[in-house]
């Protein structure tokens, strides 16, 4: 068990504290810290053995997913690490993925606040949004709770936008895994959200 006892979170969410993983210089713990939910009076699958941890299952399958079929634009997904326990709890081990100051890596969604509306540095960053999108069509990988909290800037990546949080479906039938016809919709009603407001 690892012991983050004495550890300082770099960020804190709803839903997470994120810590630099102790042993390992370029990796994050991200250890759940909400309760756990439940939604069904009879839970399905993935809720009964995973419980709170499930999106955890969801994320794994899709990067590994994306792995299997060697695309080049799983560069476009923080690496995922595996999972450890910690003395605050489970944690997922993630990539660190950083700045230019070599902080945490900011978010698109701090970068378009910071920008004003209509302004070319939007419009750029319009365009970038575009082409993560475009790349995460071309390699099929699907992202269910695609936000701009979840997009970091990573120098990582040459600078280039990254996911970070949200792969998979969390539908229980997820169409989007067979269907073209669906997979395309999905991504249509996902590129108007994501390109809204600039």
């Amino acid at each position: 068990m690892i012991d983050l006892s004495g550890h300082t979170p770099l960020r804190d969410s709803n839903n997470y504290k994120i810590y630099q993983h102790p042993e390992i210089e370029g990796a994050l713990l991200k250890v759940r810290v909400d309760e756990p939910v439940r939604n069904h009076i009879f839970p399905r699958y993935a809720e009964r053995r995973y419980g709170f941890l499930r999106q955890w299952n969801r994320e794994a399958n899709e990067y590994l997913a994306a792995l299997h079929r060697g695309c080049p634009e799983i560069e476009r997904l923080a690496r995922f690490m595996g999972y450890a326990p910690t003395s605050e709890g489970p944690g997922l081990v993630v990539e660190k993925l950083t700045g230019p100051d070599g902080d945490l890596a900011p978010t698109l969604k701090s970068e378009k606040a910071a920008l004003e509306k209509g302004s070319d540095a939007r419009k750029k960053l319009k365009e970038e949004v575009i082409e993560l999108l475009n790349d995460l069509e071309r390699g099929r990988i699907i992202v269910g709770d695609m936000g701009p909290e979840n997009i970091v800037r990573a120098q990582e990546r040459g600078g280039k936008l990254v996911v970070i949080d949200g792969l998979g479906e969390r539908v229980l039938f997820p169409l989007t895994l067979f269907s073209d016809w669906a997979f395309q919709k999905s991504n249509e009603r996902r590129r108007k959200r994501m390109t809204r407001g600039y």
